[in-house]
C-alpha cells in the first residue's frame, strides 16, 4: 500500500491490530537457492497497462549458495553470486537466473567444497594456513554486490561487481558467464589488494562511467594512492585525478557533480597485513571514530584536488551531490553511527535466528553535507524527527534517484528501510520510501505486511517533464508464499501499477539495475 506520513494515526491502528505469526517462509530469504532458470514466463497480476516505454531487463545480483561440501559461509556477503533477471515487455515478461562462473565458484564446484578464496568473513570450518595463502593466487571475484553496463551499443559489456577491481561479465539475455576481467589501467601495477567500489556512476552527459582505484601500501609510513578513472569501455580508461591518504579507507560509493567527483575518505580502515594473514576483508577492517573524515573533491576537468575535514562518518551509500549557485557542494549520504560493526548484523547465524533477526532495527540514517571549499568547512544536517513515522523514514538506505538528475539539484530519492524489528513503525515490514528533500513531511512509501522489498530501480519516462515522472521497480519477497515478485510502482504516487510473481525466490541481496531495451 502507498501511504503518506499524514496518515500516522490510521497506520498505528492498523499495525497494532495486524500482529500475526511469523510468516512461513521468512527464513528462505537467507537460504540457498540452487535453481537456475531461463526465460520462464511470468504473468502480470492485473490487467493494468504498464507504460509503453518500460521495456528492458531488471537484473538483481544476490548471493544464493551458502553451503558446499561441509563448509558454510559465515556472512551473507560470502554466498556465491547469482544473477537474476526479469525481462519486461508490453506483451511478455519472463524470469531467468544463473550462478556466475567465477574462479571462486567454479573451483569450489570442482572441489565439491568451498575452495580457498579471499572472503569477507571466512567459512566454517575455516581455511587452514596453507589454504589462506592459496587464496591470494586468485582474484576476489565472487562479485555478488552489483551489476553495471560498460560501453555503448556494440561495445556494451554487462558485468557483476564487488568492491575490488574485477569484473565478472555476463550475457544480458541468457545470463551466460563470459569470463572474469581484471583490466590494466594505463600500465598501473595491479595486485590482489587493489580496491575499487561496486557503485560506478555515469558521467553526466556521456555514456562513460567514473570509478576509482585504491592501491594500498604495505610499507609503514607510505601513503595509499587513489586514481579517479573514466571508463569508456573495459578496454579504454583515462586517469582523471590522483590523490593520497594516510590510511586505506573503505569507500563503497562516491558522488558526482557536473564538475567534481566527491569522496568521503572515512576512518574505516583496512589492515592489509592482517588481511594477508586471514584472507578476510571484513575481519581486517577497523573503525576509528576519533579520527576525521577527509572530504576529497577531484576536479574532473583539471585533476585538481581539494580537501576539507568533517567528523567521523561511516557510510556505504551516497545518494547524490550537486553544486550550488554560491559555489558550495551539497552531498546526501546514508550513514551508520556505529561504524563497521554494522557489518556484523549480516552474519548468517544472526539472520537465520528469529530472535536476533527481530533485534535488527535499521541503523542507517540520511545526512546532508554542505561543502564549502572556499572556507574549508563542512556543515552537516542530520535527518531526525520526533515523529516516530517520519524518523523511521529518515532511516532509508540504498538510495536511488532519477539518473537524469545525477549531479544536479534534485528533490526525490527512493530507497528502503531495512528493519526486521516487530516494534518498528510498520510492524516488522520494510518500507520502500520516496523521500521529498524539498518539502519536509511529504515523504511517501509503499509497504505490505510480510512482504520484503529490495533496493528500487528508478526508470524515467523519456518524455517526462517532472523529476518524479518515473516508475519504480522492486523485487519483493513474499514471505507467506516463499516467492519473489516484480512490483511496479508509480513514482509520483507510490501506488502499484502492476506486479508479477517469479517462479522462485531471490535470496536477500542489495543491488541491481534496470537496463532499457536498446
Amino acid at each position: 500500500m502507498a501511504v503518506s506520513t499524514v496518515h500516522l494515526c490510521f497506520l498505528l491502528a492498523v499495525t497494532v491490530s495486524a500482529v500475526s505469526a511469523t510468516p512461513k517462509h521468512l527464513m528462505d530469504l537467507f537460504t540457498t537457492n540452487l535453481k537456475e532458470l531461463q526465460h520462464v514466463p511470468m504473468k502480470y497480476d492485473s490487467n493494468n497497462t504498464i507504460p509503453k516505454w518500460l521495456e528492458g531487463t531488471l537484473v538483481r545480483n544476490a548471493p544464493a549458495m551458502f553451503e558446499l561440501g561441509g563448509r558454510s559461509a559465515i556472512h551473507v556477503f560470502d554466498g556465491f553470486a547469482k544473477i537474476h533477471s526479469i525481462a519486461i515487455g508490453q506483451q511478455a515478461i519472463n524470469f531467468s537466473s544463473a550462478f556466475l562462473q567465477t574462479s571462486a565458484y567454479t573451483r569450489s564446484k570442482a572441489a565439491k567444497r568451498y575452495a580457498p578464496a579471499i572472503t569477507f568473513y571466512g567459512v566454517d570450518p575455516g581455511f587452514n594456513a596453507v589454504e589462506k595463502l592459496e587464496a591470494f593466487e586468485f582474484p576476489y571475484d565472487n562479485t555478488d554486490v552489483n551489476v553495471w553496463k560498460y560501453g555503448h551499443g556494440d561495445n556494451s559489456v554487462y558485468a557483476a561487481l564487488t568492491d575490488a577491481w574485477v569484473y565478472a561479465k555476463f550475457d544480458l539475455d541468457s545470463l551466460a558467464s563470459q569470463g572474469v576481467d581484471i583490466p590494466q589501467v594505463n600500465g598501473i601495477h595491479w595486485s590482489r589488494l587493489v580496491q575499487s567500489c561496486a557503485h560506478p556512476l555515469v558521467e553526466p552527459g556521456t555514456n562513460n562511467s567514473i570509478n576509482y582505484l585504491m592501491f594500498p601500501s604495505l610499507i609503514p609510513g607510505q601513503k595509499q594512492q587513489y586514481y579517479v578513472v573514466r571508463i569508456k569501455d573495459l578496454n579504454t580508461f583515462e586517469v582523471l585525478a590522483n590523490f593520497q591518504s594516510e590510511k586505506s579507507s573503505y569507500m563503497h560509493s562516491f558522488a558526482l557533480t557536473e564538475n567534481y567527483a566527491v569522496f568521503f575518505v572515512q576512518p574505516a580502515v583496512f589492515d592489509f597485513i592482517k588481511m594477508v594473514n586471514t584472507a578476510m576483508v571484513g575481519d581486517s577492517m577497523g573503525w576509528f571514530p576519533e579520527d576525521k573524515t577527509q572530504v576529497v573533491v577531484a576536479n574532473l576537468k583539471t585533476g585538481k584536488i581539494e580537501t576539507v575535514e568533517t567528523d567521523a562518518i561511516f557510510y556505504t551509500h551516497h545518494a547524490n551531490a550537486y553544486e550550488t549557485a554560491d559555489g558550495k557542494i551539497v552531498a546526501d549520504v546514508c550513514a551508520f553511527e556505529e561504524g563497521v560493526a554494522v557489518f556484523g548484523d549480516y552474519k548468517l547465524p544472526m539472520l537465520r535466528n528469529l530472535t536476533t533477526l527481530h533485534q535488527r532495527p535499521s541503523k542507517s540514517r540520511l545526512y546532508r553535507y554542505t561543502i564549502d571549499l572556499a572556507n574549508k568547512s563542512v556543515q552537516t544536517k542530520t535527518f531526525r524527527s520526533d515523529d516516530p513515522m517520519q524518523d523511521y523514514l529518515h532511516k532509508v538506505d540504498v538510495p536511488i534517484i532519477n539518473e537524469n538528475y545525477r549531479g544536479r539539484h534534485y528533490c526525490y530519492l527512493y530507497g528502503v528501510v531495512f528493519d526486521f524489528s516487530p516494534s518498528n513503525a510498520l510492524n516488522g515490514s520494510f518500507a520502500l520510501v520516496k523521500k521529498n528533500l524539498c518539502t519536509p513531511g511529504k515523504d511517501l512509501y509503499w509497504y505490505k505486511p510480510t512482504h520484503f522489498v529490495s533496493e528500487p530501480s528508478v526508470v524515467a519516462n523519456p518524455d517526462g517533464k517532472d523529476e518524479d515522472d518515473v516508475v519504480v521497480l522492486s523485487a519483493v519477497f513474499d514471505a507467506d508464499q516463499g516467492k519473489s515478485y516484480l512490483l511496479i510502482l508509480d513514482g509520483k504516487t507510490m501506488k502499484p501499477i502492476n506486479s508479477a510473481y517469479m517462479p522462485t525466490y531471490i535470496p536477500f541481496g542489495f543491488h541491481g539495475k534496470f537496463f532499457p531495451k536498446e
